[in-house]
């Protein structure tokens, strides 16, 4: 399994490459690999000549856009490579619904693989700060929404807010006071309004705000599984409860707690977020409703080609009761 995610990356990194050491935008790169206007011949040349250099092959995404497909939207999850996504399995069936029902169809890509001058639009997973995707977009006029907040773009995001409220306050309601934030990333990298959520509850009931990040490898679950398998004894057992970033955290504190002969939710209380089908059944976690996200993205996805004035939506998430807490 590790080998097809290398190539992806491989690949990803070579076109960004190819990029910076032309000197060029992405856009242009993709111009200059699919034979497009709007470069010069002798630019062209060069680019295909670092890309030679480089042994830069287009993805089979790429090769399926020969011509034009304004009604395929591409939907890109990450800015820096495309990889297997549980959150998008759980998105996928309501938004192509969705955008079906728009006329419309969705392609997965890896971002600068394909000519994005040959499809209608662009649906932005994991939004980071000065994401390059979004930069492309407004350089070749591409109209884009953002699954996360981002200003001056069309957007649609879950209540993170008030969901990672939701989450600490269940495990106040329970009479716990020594609750941590466990996150595989760095405070601000993407899920920042949960860990807000978190700290607004813990500071109203004058609380203690407690953090551990994991890490994210290989994986976000396998990571937290490492970490809380390895973790002082005293230090675990000073916290009560974990409100976890995501449900593929949750899953792997859970898992080593287990097989460090903990209960739960006798031990500890643990919390995911997402709602993530088949994985979170017996998780106490925070469900998202996909069909309206999907339902808010079409429609924004509609006014972002009619080239309307950009606006963001906030969908309300809920708390669903499991047997970890």
């Amino acid at each position: 399994m590790s080998a097809p995610k290398a190539d992806s990356g491989l690949k990803k990194s070579t076109i960004h490459e190819a990029a910076k050491i032309a000197g060029l935008s992405i856009a242009s790169v993709s111009r200059a690999i699919n034979n497009k206007p709007g470069i010069s011949e002798k630019t062209r040349k060069k680019i295909l000549g670092i890309c030679k250099d480089l042994g830069y092959v287009p993805s089979t995404s790429a090769r399926e856009l020969t011509g034009s497909h304004k009604n395929t939207i591409a939907i890109s999850l990450g800015p820096h490579d495309f990889y297997p996504s549980r959150y998008l399995g759980m998105l996928w069936p309501s938004l192509s619904a969705s955008i079906r029902n728009s006329g419309r169809n969705l392609l997965p890509v890896s971002f600068g693989d394909v000519d994005l001058e040959q499809v209608g639009g662009a649906i932005l997973l994991g939004i980071t700060n000065n994401d390059r995707r979004i930069e492309t977009c407004k350089e070749i006029g591409l109209p884009y929404v953002c699954i996360g907040m981002n200003e001056g773009s069309f957007w649609v995001a879950p209540d993170d807010f008030n969901g990672g409220r939701e989450a600490t306050q269940h495990l106040v309601d329970k009479g716990l006071k020594n609750i941590c934030f466990v996150t595989p990333t760095t405070y601000g990298d993407g899920y920042q309004f949960r860990h807000q959520g978190y700290m607004s509850v813990m500071a109203s009931h004058a609380l203690p705000v407690r953090e551990l990040r994991t890490g994210a490898e290989p994986l976000g679950e396998i990571a937290a599984y490492r970490y809380f398998l390895n973790i002082d004894e005293k230090l675990l057992e000073s916290y009560q409860g974990f409100v976890c970033e995501c449900d593929e955290t949750a899953l792997g504190v859970i898992a080593a707690l287990k097989d460090r002969g903990y209960l739960l939710p006798e031990d500890f209380s643990v919390v995911g977020y997402d709602g993530l089908p088949g994985i979170s059944d017996d998780l106490t976690t925070i469900v998202q409703d996909t069909d309206m996200i999907a339902a808010r993205v079409a429609s924004m996805l509609g006014q972002a080609i009619l080239r309307e004035h950009p606006v963001g939506s906030v969908v309300p998430v809920s708390l669903k009761l499991g047997k970890t807490s």
